[in-house]
C-alpha cells in the first residue's frame, strides 16, 4: 500500500496510512459540481499567517538549485528540522503538512537542500468522508486552510526553484476504502481546485501497484503526475513488464509518471510453511516480507529513471538502518543523480 502521511519522528514499524483519506456525501451532485471558487476559513488563515509569519518573506528571497532525480523514503523528516537519518543519500521526502507548518517545511528543506512532495491532505481518511463515502466538499474545506498569501507565496516560492515537486490530493483511490465513488472526473476536480488556488504546483495521486488499471477506458484531463508503487506480487517480480504497462497506461492518461517501491511490503512473499520471511523480514501483514537489498537496488534502478522522482513506502529505523539497505540506498541514489531533472507538470 502506498503512504501519503508522514510518517516523521515514527521509529517504529509503520501499517500502511494514507495519505488523504476520504468518503462521500450522499449527495452525488455535489462530487459532479463545477469547480468553485475557493474559500479562505478565517480561523485557519489568521492561524496560518500568524504562525507562518516572517517565514513567508524568506521563502521568496532564499533560493536553491537541484540536479538529478529526486529519492527518499516518505516520512524522512523527524521534526521540522531534524531527519531521522542522514538525509544522504536522499534528497527527497513525503511529509504531510498544515497551514501551521507547511511554511517552516518548505524553508527548511530548501536550506538543507532537500525536495519535498507535500501532502496537504495527508490527514486520516475519516476526516474526508460522510456516510462512508469520499466526500469532496470535506476535501476542498481542508485546502482552503492553505489559502492564504503567504502559504501561495511559500509553495510559489518553493515550485520555482525546485524544492517543491508537488502535492499528492488522494492515496490509492482505487481501493474499497474511498467508499467507490471516486473517478477521474472527481480527481480532475480536485486538480482544478487545487490549482486555483496554487496555479502552478503540479497535483497527482498514488496508486498501488495494480492501480494502474483502476477505471482504465477512463481519462484524466487536468492531474499532473501519477505515482505509481511496484511490489513484487503485482508481477512476480518481472518489474520491467509492470514498467512497460504503466507507462503506456499514463501515456494514454496525459500524466507524467512518478514511482515507489513498497519496501515493507513489498518482496517475495513467504506463502511456505511459517511466515519467517527468510533472508529479509516479515512486513507489516500476513505472508508480505521486506524487499531484499538486491531489490531495492534493481527495482529502483529499472522504475526510477522513468519517472520524475521515486520515493519509498516507507521509513522505519529496522530497514533503513540496515548496512545492507543503506548501501542499494546509495547504487539507486547514484543512478538517479545522473540523470536529467525532470518537471511532474502534466506533458
Amino acid at each position: 500500500m502506498t503512504l501519503a502521511c508522514s510518517l516523521a519522528g515514527r521509529r517504529s514499524l509503520i501499517v500502511a496510512l494514507a495519505v488523504l483519506a476520504g468518503t462521500a456525501c450522499n449527495d452525488t451532485e455535489d462530487l459532479v459540481a463545477p469547480v468553485d471558487t475557493p474559500t479562505t476559513t478565517t480561523t485557519d488563515a489568521a492561524a496560518a499567517d500568524s504562525l507562518a509569519g516572517t517565514d513567508s518573506v524568506s521563502s521568496t528571497l532564499a533560493s536553491a538549485t537541484y540536479s538529478g532525480l529526486p529519492y527518499g523514503p516518505i516520512g524522512l523528516w523527524a521534526t521540522l528540522n531534524t531527519f531521522e537519518m542522514g538525509p544522504a543519500p536522499f534528497t527527497l521526502s513525503q511529509e504531510t503538512v498544515s497551514p501551521s507548518s507547511i511554511v517552516a517545511r518548505i524553508n527548511n528543506a530548501r536550506s538543507k537542500r532537500q525536495r519535498l512532495v507535500l501532502a496537504m491532505t495527508g490527514t486520516s481518511a475519516s476526516d474526508y468522508k460522510t456516510n462512508g463515502k469520499f466526500d469532496l466538499s470535506k476535501w476542498k474545506r481542508r485546502m482552503n486552510g492553505f489559502n492564504t498569501s503567504t502559504i501561495r507565496n511559500a509553495v510559489a516560492g518553493g515550485v520555482s526553484d525546485g524544492t517543491v515537486v508537488g502535492n499528492t490530493m488522494i492515496d490509492e483511490p482505487e481501493t474499497v476504502r474511498w467508499g467507490g465513488n471516486v473517478s477521474k472526473s472527481v480527481i480532475d476536480q480536485m486538480a482544478a481546485y487545487s490549482r486555483s488556488i496554487f496555479s502552478t504546483l503540479p497535483v497527482g495521486v498514488n496508486l498501488g501497484p495494480p492501480g494502474y488499471r483502476w477505471r482504465a477506458s477512463e481519462r484524466f484531463h487536468k492531474l499532473d503526475w501519477a505515482r505509481y508503487q511496484y511490489s513484487w506480487g503485482v508481477t512476480k517480480g518481472d518489474v520491467g513488464a509492470w514498467r512497460s504497462a504503466v507507462l503506456n497506461q499514463a501515456h494514454k492518461d496525459g500524466v507524467t509518471p512518478a514511482f515507489s517501491l513498497n519496501v515493507l511490503d513489498g518482496g517475495v512473499r513467504d506463502l511456505a510453511g511459517s511466515w519467517d520471511c527468510p533472508g529479509t523480514h516479515r512486513g507489516t501483514y500476513s505472508h508480505n516480507c521486506w524487499m531484499s537489498p538486491d531489490q531495492v537496488r534493481t527495482y529502483g534502478r529499472a522504475v526510477g529513471p522513468s519517472g520524475c522522482f521515486l520515493l519509498m513506502w516507507t521509513y522505519t529505523d529496522a530497514f533503513m538502518s540496515k548496512s545492507a539497505n543503506r548501501d542499494a540506498f546509495h547504487d539507486v541514489a547514484s543512478t538517479l543523480a545522473s540523470k536529467s531533472r525532470r518537471s511532474c507538470r502534466r506533458p
